[in-house]
């Protein structure tokens, strides 16, 4: 099976330092095939025999004796990404690095989310639907409030995002 893998927070503002190249070694010797890197901010394609799960703690465990970090690992199938991105609510015209998707590790709480409604975010929108978090930033990521930290600590959840120019980018390096 092959798998597109997101880790969280990796290579961002200085923390979590993993050289992708060094990565992809440590993976490539742990077992998994054809592993490919993309950009240093933690975007892996790979196959394994393994379910996404068991995927997901062996990448958590080779991350944690390797580089000492303790990493959220997201692992999603082809299908899985692409349904993803077909759900998108924002138009398709609408510039790729200012419109996200984020994978929330669980579905978060009514409470959670009643209270998120309650924000002003000013002109960024967003949808949650699901284990998914949808947003659009129309002057970009620089100034937004909305961020991966941002999302966690008023959803109370674990998420990683992708800007939809990586989405596209990870769907052509899975091998057919």
């Amino acid at each position: 099976m092959q798998y597109i893998i997101f880790l969280r927070a990796v290579n961002v503002s200085g923390k979590n330092l993993i050289k992708m190249a060094d990565l992809k070694e440590k993976l490539i010797k742990s077992g998994f095939r054809d592993v490919q890197t993309y950009i240093q901010s933690g975007n892996i394609v790979l196959q394994s025999d393994e379910d996404s799960e068991k995927v997901a703690e062996q990448i958590k465990s080779l991350i944690l004796q390797e580089f000492g970090l303790d990493i959220s690992v997201f692992v999603l199938t082809e299908d899985e990404l692409m349904a993803s991105l077909e759900a998108c609510p924002f138009p398709s015209e609408l510039a790729p690095n200012h419109v996200f998707i984020t994978y929330l590790d669980n579905q978060p709480e009514q409470v959670a989310l009643d209270g998120f409604k309650a924000i002003d975010l000013g002109q960024e929108e967003y949808l949650h639907k699901g284990k998914l978090f949808y947003f659009y930033l129309p002057s970009g990521m620089a100034k937004s409030k909305l961020n991966n930290n941002f999302i966690e600590k008023k959803l109370k959840v674990n998420a990683t995002g992708r800007n939809l120019n990586t989405i596209h980018k990870m769907l052509t390096l899975i091998t057919k």
